[in-house]
């Protein structure tokens, strides 16, 4: 029986939203395999048109995993390949059959597969993501992206840590940044760095525009930086402020040179900690407000210790993980 076109849309369009009874999905995939209906299937400007409410992950799951264990040979017309087409590429045929059952009507887009690069305490790492995106990756630091699910005007990433962005300009614009839980920075520029640690998280601007806000944009509060300019979220109280930044000091890790302007030692021994994973402990309590201010590499702790040591006329004693601030003698 010649079938009918009407029937075969309509099939198409009860499997999308999941109301295709098992004898209808036996018909569309025995349609599917059988040549000379290329006439009565979907024009590729036609699908657009037809409504198609999302298929449940699970769901789509199970039905391809039935569909999966076709074997049968099928030569694919040239439209229906075009058509085909417009949903994956396949090498067998079965697969292709499958594959336009189920994701023809983009299914729910499942969570993005994380690809993961990590760095050691006082180490860093240089990142080119896929569309030449330059991230410098600092000390004690996670970066993650979708690499399978990458695509213009759709780039996401995900930063435990700290790292210096440089991103690669896209007409589609869109690059976003997750900083830890905590904040959601949107990219309208190019050049900036994120620091999300416990604390909170900190964005310093170079160039370029950025805005920034909760992940759930809760209290409708976003800032849009401009160059000179830094967000910074405490964890503590939850505020989001914004704050003229020294973005030499801020930013010359990248480098590997860290830039201390008037800091305590209280301030230098949390960077310790953050950077190189030591715990720093003082003799006296009065030493935690020895200011410093100099430049020192960002990823060697020996000279960063000899440095203070030499400045500050203190003594410093390091055993493994632990580092002993004292007065000198």
């Amino acid at each position: 029986m010649y079938p009918d076109p009407a029937y075969i849309r309509a099939l198409f369009i009860k499997h999308a939203n999941g109301s295709i009874t098992p004898r209808e999905t036996a018909e569309l995939i025995a349609f599917l395999q059988q040549e000379g209906n290329e006439d009565l299937m979907p024009l590729p400007d036609e699908i657009e048109d037809i409504p198609a409410p999302h298929m449940d992950v699970a769901a789509t799951t199970r039905v391809f995993q039935q569909l999966s264990a076709i074997t049968t040979p099928v030569t694919q017309p040239a439209r229906r390949r075009t058509l085909l087409r417009r949903v994956i590429t396949v090498s067998a045929a079965a697969a292709a059959v499958a594959a336009a059952i189920v994701l023809l009507y983009h299914p729910a887009r499942q969570k993005p597969v994380l690809t993961a690069v990590s760095t050691g305490y006082g180490s860093m790492k240089k990142v080119m993501l896929p569309d030449g995106t330059a991230v410098t990756l600092n000390a004690n630091s996670t970066l993650q992206y979708d690499s399978a699910g990458w695509q213009p005007g759709s780039r996401e990433v995900w930063i435990n840590g700290q790292a210096f962005f440089d991103v690669a300009p896209d007409a589609a614009g869109k690059f976003m940044v997750h900083a830890g839980d905590q904040l959601t920075v949107q990219v309208l520029g190019t050049r900036f760095n994120v620091a999300a640690r416990t604390k909170g998280v900190q964005v310093v601007l170079n160039s370029g525009k950025v805005k920034v806000g909760l992940p759930d944009n809760s209290h409708g509060h976003t800032l849009v930086l401009q160059p000179g300019e830094m967000a910074c979220y405490n964890a503590g109280d939850g505020q989001l402020s914004r704050l003229q930044a020294d973005t030499l000091q801020l930013t010359s890790w990248k480098d590997n040179q860290k830039v201390f302007r008037d800091a305590t030692l209280a301030d230098i021994a949390d960077f310790i900690e953050e950077q190189f994973g030591a715990e720093v402990t003082f003799a006296a309590p009065q030493l935690s407000q020895l200011r410093f201010t100099g430049t020192t590499p960002a990823n060697d702790l020996d000279v960063l210790l000899h440095i203070l040591t030499k400045s500050l006329d203190i003594r410093i004693d390091k055993h493994n993980n632990q580092v002993m601030m004292m007065l000198a003698r």
